[in-house]
């Protein structure tokens, strides 16, 4: 099928499971890959080969780039011992435990591959585990350590496939050189991704003082930055993946100084509709291999290959469970960056992080990324098995760990963003503060009656915020039903603006384009007017 048609359905895909999300249970990316897996039976779309190469290049970068954006940094750092056990230990023992355990049960599966197998199914997917719980969402310092998880164990897993292959290919393995090639892969890595992260905020804040700063430039120069990090690593043989993620966790909280508040809301929304393209695409193209790739394995039973594939499973579960119960008790024992509680680990918030473990994207671009031959021209031991199993790891993931994650959120009824609430309500507080201080300042040795009722009214209405933010519970909820018979007022107001705008413009007493005009003015005042009370 051509490239154009095939694009636009995809993106039709992408449309119809946006749609239909919110009348089926499933969470929109396994509904995605169901949609995905059901094209795959359409003509035409049933022999649809994907480049691994071009696959990473396209999709991985801009995705990875904006999940490390979006990070926190603070509390990134807070929870970075607890993510470096998992994606560094469990990425390791998961490579090390799946290539034993799956070379003894499959003899014909040669060690090195079985390595390469679990170097393919190691990193997990934190795109698919959020947007499977974004109606029942993982408490903050769930999310933040699952989040910086995938980000790490992307880079980690994909070091250690990179090195398992090349030992898969040529037959050589030394301990002492795999070692060595991690440490330059993934400093190598990040030293790149900081480096085009620092030259392209230097080039939009050289830009800016040019008088340059156009929003359209400046968010497009921002898209440049992760596919010239990955592109520039993968030119100096280092990862390109923790190239990215270094670049994106560089940028995490650094809005280039000067960008006016239009630039940075075009930014906003331009990167929110490309990931949601992108993670759609990703999730659609995951289902449309998945049928293939489970029917390429033709020399095993059909039973034999379930009980792989449950096996690995198992296995992996098992591993990640294990590991993070051990280490969370070790660093409880050694005070070595605990922040739970002083009674010793929530038994809870374990199970969710063990869990949280949907394999995605990277595990389907690793998988097909095997190479068919090894050195000599002769083909590669039992690939199409290790595609297989890659492909039936994530079905079972996601069936079995991402669809009941919200069922299982719902059970353990954690408290959630507790301390983020207060913390944005403190925010809110201060800065109601500063408003009213700036206000009364600036007001000083006003005389026109007019201004000095309109200060009053304005300093009013940041001590109704206080008073909603800091008074008593009566008090508040008293101001709190004002504020939202005002804005429902203030949003029939609007809605009689808009009529009447349309009635003008199809009576040709206005054109197009004072149509546009005026109605991004309404927009922006009707979204102003829908913000919730607490913000109110």
């Amino acid at each position: 099928m051509p490239v154009i048609e095939l694009t636009l359905l995809l993106l039709l895909a992408i449309a119809v499971g946006g749609a239909l999300v919110r009348w089926t249970p499933l969470p929109l990316p396994i509904l995605l890959v169901v949609v995905g897996l059901a094209c795959s039976f359409l003509p035409g779309l049933d022999a649809i080969h994907i480049d691994p190469e071009l696959f990473l290049l396209l999709f991985i970068p801009p995705i990875l780039f904006a999940d490390a954006w979006v990070l926190p940094r603070r509390d990134f750092v807070r929870v970075l011992k607890p993510v470096l056990l998992l994606a560094l230990g469990l990425v390791v023992l998961t490579v090390i435990a799946v290539g034993y355990v799956m070379h003894w049960l499959i003899p014909s599966m040669p060690l090195a591959v079985a390595f390469t197998l679990g170097a393919i199914v190691s990193p997990t997917d934190a795109v698919a585990t959020v947007a499977t719980t974004e109606v029942l969402p993982l408490p903050g310092r769930i999310v933040h350590i699952v989040n910086a998880e995938s980000l790490l164990n992307d880079a980690s897993g994909l070091v250690a496939f990179k090195l398992a292959v090349a030992a898969a290919a040529t037959g050589l393995f030394s301990s002492a050189e795999v070692a060595g090639n991690f440490v330059i892969l993934a400093g190598g890595g990040m030293v790149v991704g900081i480096a085009c992260e620092w030259f392209g905020r230097q080039l939009r804040q050289r830009l800016i003082r040019l008088q340059a700063g156009d929003p359209v430039l400046q968010t497009l120069l921002t898209v440049l930055i992760p596919y010239g990090a990955y592109l520039a690593a993968e030119a100096l043989h280092v990862s390109g993946i923790l190239a990215v993620v270094a670049a994106g966790l560089w940028a995490s909280g650094q809005e280039i100084k000067g960008l006016t508040a239009d630039a940075r809301r075009h930014a906003r929304e331009v990167w929110r509709m490309l990931s949601y393209i992108l993670n759609g695409l990703v999730f659609v193209l995951l289902g449309l291999q998945l049928r293939r790739m489970l029917t390429s394995v033709d020399h095993f039973a059909p039973l034999d290959l379930a009980l792989y594939a449950l096996v690995l499973w198992l296995l992996l579960m098992a591993l990640r469970i294990g590991w993070v119960w051990a280490s969370a008790h070790v660093r409880f024992r050694l005070h070595w960056g605990w922040a739970g509680s002083r009674s010793g680990p929530d038994p809870k918030r374990m199970l969710l992080v063990s869990w949280a473990a949907v394999r995605g994207s990277i595990t389907l671009a690793t998988a097909l990324s095997v190479p068919a031959f090894v050195a000599g021209g002769s083909p590669f031991p039992e690939r199409d098995l290790v595609v297989f199993l890659a492909a039936a790891t994530i079905i079972l993931t996601l069936a079995l760990n991402g669809v009941p994650l919200p069922w299982i959120i719902r059970k353990l009824a954690l408290d959630n963003e507790e301390e983020a609430e207060r913390e944005e309500s403190a925010a809110r507080a201060e800065i109601a503060r500063a408003a009213i201080g700036a206000v009364t300042l600036s007001a000083k040795g006003l005389a026109d009656p007019e201004d000095v009722f309109f200060v009053e009214q304005l300093v009013h209405r940041y001590e109704g915020k206080l008073e909603l933010l800091e008074g008593d519970s009566e008090n508040a909820n008293l101001r709190a039903t004002h504020i939202t018979l005002r804005r429902h007022l203030r949003l029939a107001a609007i809605r009689a603006e808009r009529e009447r705008l349309h009635e003008l413009h199809a009576a040709d007493a206005i054109n197009d384009e004072t149509l546009r005009t005026i109605e991004a003015e309404l927009d922006e005042r009707e979204l102003i007017s829908s913000t919730s009370v607490n913000r109110g």
